[in-house]
């Protein structure tokens, strides 16, 4: 496979974070959504979506100018769910949850321990990383 730079960027993450989790980086979702990235508990592996990404980004601040930075939030993002030794509990009580309000809340607290590691991972991008958080916590708190 050819190094690119987004390649790059996810080996560069995985070493600073010490998280040493597979990322494949592929062209597209295999769904209707618009999933940048995804973090696999199943397969301890993390799935970046190059297209999605770019079209996030575009959404979020009207041109790709901010890609490469995007694309590093999104891949910090993903290792802080690799990184988050609740989240096995917290999905299954999620998935045990009776209550829309208690999947809501699970859901948020799992997104929340992601968001919070990235933070740490990447101070240098704070601004561009609460834009994009903020955008990501919108899904979870207009549900």
């Amino acid at each position: 496979m050819k190094e690119t730079v987004f390649h790059s960027i996810a080996r560069t993450l995985q070493q600073k974070s010490n998280i040493n989790v597979p990322i494949q980086i592929t062209d597209h979702f295999p769904g209707e959504r618009l999933v940048g990235g995804k973090y696999s508990l199943e397969t301890n592996q993390i799935t970046i979506y190059l297209e999605e990404v770019k079209k996030q980004c575009v959404l979020i601040f009207g041109s790709d100018e901010y890609l490469i930075d995007y694309f590093t939030v999104i891949v910090a993002h993903e290792l802080g769910h690799a990184a988050d030794k609740t989240l096995a509990l917290l999905a299954k009580q999620r998935a045990n949850a009776l209550s829309s309000i208690r999947k809501r809340q699970l859901s948020l607290i799992i997104e929340d321990n992601a968001w919070r590691f990235a933070k740490k991972l990447l101070p240098e991008l704070t601004p561009i990383l609460a834009t994009v958080r903020g955008k990501s916590m919108e899904l979870y708190i207009g549900q």
